[in-house]
């Protein structure tokens, strides 16, 4: 039995725990029985929060059978003259111009936005906190994120000068769980960098728990998933 009473019912722990019988996971509630109140609960949010039939499509995709994903026989290199590039001179100066006004038209008609993948730690570079937040080094002081929202700012300003009407690029930002609370309180430290808090949005990147080579669940201590 469960020390003291967890937050959950015993219905819903039932469910829980058929659940994920099915999906031939529910190894992972071995150790229920020895945890207290608090870890109980908390185990059970986070079990409550996976749904484990999708992690096993993951594992049969990525591990089991990495080649049977549908139409991944037919990736290919696109075809020769398929496309330009501004960066090896393959484009022609009309081709440059037509590029920057369709993105400026795009812009001007909420079709355009911005997202970064910011989801990483500066661990590898002697800091905790996430990498946009680093100084880089340079004479400015100016960290990733606001060299990132100066660019924004800069283009919203080029395309609201065509038509005169205000241009506004939404910023979506990724990311983590270390990295979600630093990096929302840089942002309103630092006012958002001169954009608007109503064009910037935040949201958490998708996370996995870790399998063992049979596709099993592993737990990262009794009361938690690794």
């Amino acid at each position: 039995m469960v020390k003291s009473t967890p937050s959950f019912t015993a219905e819903r722990l039932a469910a829980l725990k058929s659940n994920y019988r099915e999906a031939g996971q529910d190894h992972v509630f071995k150790f229920l029985g020895d945890l207290d109140d608090e870890a109980a609960s908390a185990l059970f949010e986070q079990l409550d929060s996976i749904q484990p039939e999708r992690c096993n499509e993951f594992f049969d995709r990525t591990v089991r059978n990495p080649t049977s994903v549908e139409g991944a026989d037919r990736i290919a290199p696109l075809e020769p003259g398929s496309f330009s590039s501004t960066l090896d001179g393959s484009a022609s100066a009309d081709d440059i111009a037509a590029w920057n006004d369709e993105g400026m038209r795009l812009i001007r008609a909420n079709k355009v936005a911005v997202i970064l993948l910011a989801g990483g730690q500066g661990t590898r570079l002697g800091s905790s906190e996430p990498k946009g937040c680093y100084n880089i080094g340079l004479p400015s002081g100016k960290c990733l994120f606001e060299i990132q929202a100066e660019r924004i700012r800069r283009l919203q300003k080029i395309a609201s000068a065509a038509d005169g009407m205000p241009a506004k690029i939404p910023w979506l930002v990724m990311t983590s769980g270390p990295t979600s609370a630093a990096t929302k309180q840089k942002f309103a430290e630092s006012s958002y960098f001169g954009l608007s808090a109503d064009d910037v949005f935040f949201f958490n990147q998708g996370v996995l728990p870790c399998f063992d080579m049979d596709g099993k669940l592993m737990l990262d201590q009794p009361g938690k998933l690794a």
